[in-house]
């Protein structure tokens, strides 16, 4: 069966299809709705990808809202840096939560962002009965992040005190502010810019 991979656009075969039932396991080469199937040696396919024989299809992406809470996530054992990490981009790639990168950091240190403090607990706990790693979370001090508009120069920006650019996980730049004065303020030193709530492809 050959279908199109919605995210890529990509036409793709698949083969060595089967059909999994708790911890059996078997070749199949017919499913019907509700069948839960499994694709071997596909790792460009990611969680939330849509594989159709009809391209013209498209699904509406899950509602995305802007971050409210904001932590930076540490891993305290060394010897499970693995499994940290492993853990932490299964959770991210499921939508748990967004991560950020803050420019001209000195550590890589994960910043988590979410809707509510709730979220950071579910990644924790799921990190450590999942993953068997153990995380120490660290609340920031921002209160606020907005995407930059199309075509910004980042290089260029006044930011307030206690402001920092930071990228998203698709590479796009936004600012994190400390309270909702500093972003005021952030509008009045830098006339033109553009402050979005969600990245352009999303707003």
């Amino acid at each position: 069966m050959t279908v199109t991979h919605g995210r890529t656009g990509k036409r793709v075969r698949l083969s060595s299809a089967h059909k999994l039932f708790a911890q059996e396991r078997e070749t199949v080469d017919e499913a019907y709705a509700g069948d839960v199937i499994g694709l071997v040696g596909h790792s460009e396919f990611g969680i939330g990808d849509t594989l159709t024989e009809d391209a013209t299809i498209a699904f509406r992406e899950i509602p995305r809202f802007p971050p409210e809470c904001f932590a930076f996530l540490h891993n305290p054992n060394p010897g499970k840096f693995k499994q940290f990490r492993q853990g932490l981009e299964q959770l991210l790639q499921e939508g748990v939560m967004q991560v950020f990168e803050l420019r001209d950091a000195h550590q890589k240190v994960p910043l988590l962002a979410a809707v509510g403090p709730l979220q950071f607990e579910v990644v924790q706990y799921r990190l450590e009965s999942e993953y068997g790693a153990t995380s120490q979370l660290e609340n920031a001090t921002w209160e606020r992040f907005k995407w930059l508009s199309p075509g910004a120069d980042v290089k260029a920006l006044k930011l307030p005190t206690g402001c920092r650019v930071a990228y998203d996980a698709a590479g796009q730049p936004g600012v994190l502010f400390p309270s909702a004065w500093t972003e005021r303020y952030f509008g009045e030193q830098n006339a033109g810019v553009g402050l979005l709530d969600l990245p352009a492809e999303a707003s």
